[in-house]
């Protein structure tokens, strides 16, 4: 019986299944309560356009942070910043609507995060692939040196492999998306028949294959 060590690895991308759009309300008053009065009044203007415009239940909408500080290299300057986000169904379209609100609105800041769905899952095929294909080599080694593989000896996998999203985030099939109004339109963009962004994926792993 012999034993060939064989790496074998994976990529594979997959389209995002839904967007997290944070957004960040973010201006400066004279006096903290100033600051506080203006940052509340500009969150209900935002949170009131969502909810109107594309019909947002805004108990969906998770806070993330709020927070009033001190500008020191300036006399008398309070900073207020609030965010929040909402999560729905990836669609470009709906990005552009919801930037469209948005744009009216000064002191306002936001950014979206690509997300996908049954993350686990996805996982577990990427690394299915990467063990094939550490198998599909040790077995054309094995051949040309007139054996077969029998089976596997030891297998080595680092479980902190990185992605190109956020590994502390999951979202199984029935995930809590937003069912965005879709009869609100915002002036048609090109920007709306974009594709999807695309998540990537890779896995590695080390085995040792028995061979007869």
């Amino acid at each position: 019986m012999g034993k060939i060590k064989m790496g074998g690895n994976a990529t594979i991308e997959f389209e995002a299944d839904y967007y997290e759009f944070h957004i960040t309300v973010s201006l400066i008053g004279k006096t903290s309560g100033d600051a506080i009065s203006k940052g509340h009044s500009r969150t209900e203007e935002i949170l009131s356009r969502l909810q109107n415009k594309l019909g947002i239940d805004i108990k969906t909408v998770t806070l993330k942070d709020e927070k009033i500080s001190a500008r020191y290299d300036r006399k008398d300057c309070y900073r207020f910043k609030k965010e929040f986000y909402f999560q729905y169904k990836a669609s470009n379209s709906t990005t552009e609507n919801i930037v469209s609100l948005l744009e009216k609105i000064s002191d306002v800041e936001y950014n979206i995060k690509f997300k996908l769905a049954n993350k686990s899952e996805k996982e577990q095929q990427v690394l299915s692939e990467a063990v094939n294909n550490a198998k599909e080599k040790a077995e054309k080694l094995a051949t040309a040196l007139g054996s077969h593989i029998t089976g596997f000896e030891e297998i080595k996998y680092e479980f902190n492999n990185k992605s190109d999203y956020d590994y502390d985030d999951d979202c199984d099939e029935d995930c809590d998306c937003l069912s965005i109004n879709s009869y609100y339109s915002a002036t048609k963009s090109l920007s709306a028949d974009l594709k999807n962004p695309k998540i990537e994926i890779s896995k590695s792993v080390d085995i040792i294959w028995t061979t007869d």
